[in-house]
């Protein structure tokens, strides 16, 4: 009600009523959820899918509106196609079901609240490996990722802090290591499938 109480002031130029604008939301707010389904779906759909023991899938970690742009992420998800690996958004895996209050009951930070959710699952998973990607600077994650770090136990990850001066061939370098590393972690060398998430 707030919200369409506030779109109303901005929507008053175009001259849309009050039932417009509380009908927009609405199917606004439908989509969104329908939009979320579909990724949780589609995140079951990866997770359960049969694939050899040995291959991983790479959760990037992180606020969408980082994970998300590829502006913003230097086109992390396709560098990683490009490596081998199926990059699966942090917003895909089943982060309802987790509970952190016990560890962490004081982490306000919604979004903190998912990045220690997502941590679970992933250290809980031998198929999942993880990008933490952050930025310079960025005050909340000077906490979070260290508490990340607790949740992820001994299971390596990838933390990536990028700011308007990262460059590609850096981000590669540091991608490509870490993938070695997961291989060298346990003495095997793996393969990542290359088409689980449909192209953009």
């Amino acid at each position: 009600k707030r919200l369409a109480r506030e779109l109303a002031v901005v929507a008053e130029p175009l001259h849309r009523t009050a039932a417009e604008i509380r009908k927009a939301a609405a199917m606004a707010w439908d989509a969104l959820m329908q939009f979320r389904a579909a990724m949780r779906a589609r995140g079951r759909e990866i997770l359960e899918s049969p694939l050899p023991e040995a291959e991983r899938l790479v959760v990037i970690v992180g606020r969408a509106y980082n994970t998300c742009d590829p502006g913003l992420n230097l086109d992390l998800p396709q560098k990683l196609r490009n490596l081998g690996a199926c990059p699966v958004p942090m917003d895909m895996l089943p982060l309802a079901q987790e509970d952190i209050s016990t560890d962490f009951p004081n982490m306000y930070w919604k979004y903190g609240q998912r990045i220690l959710k997502a941590a679970q699952v992933i250290r809980r998973s031998p198929r999942l490996a993880a990008i933490y990607l952050t930025n310079f600077s960025c005050g909340p994650d000077s906490f979070i990722s260290s508490f990340f770090k607790k949740s992820m136990g001994h299971k390596p990850f990838l933390q990536l802090e990028l700011d308007e001066h990262s460059a590609d061939a850096g981000v590669i370098t540091r991608c490509e290591a870490f993938m070695d590393s997961l291989g060298a972690s346990d003495g095997r060398d793996y393969e990542f499938p290359h088409r689980l998430l449909p192209e953009p």
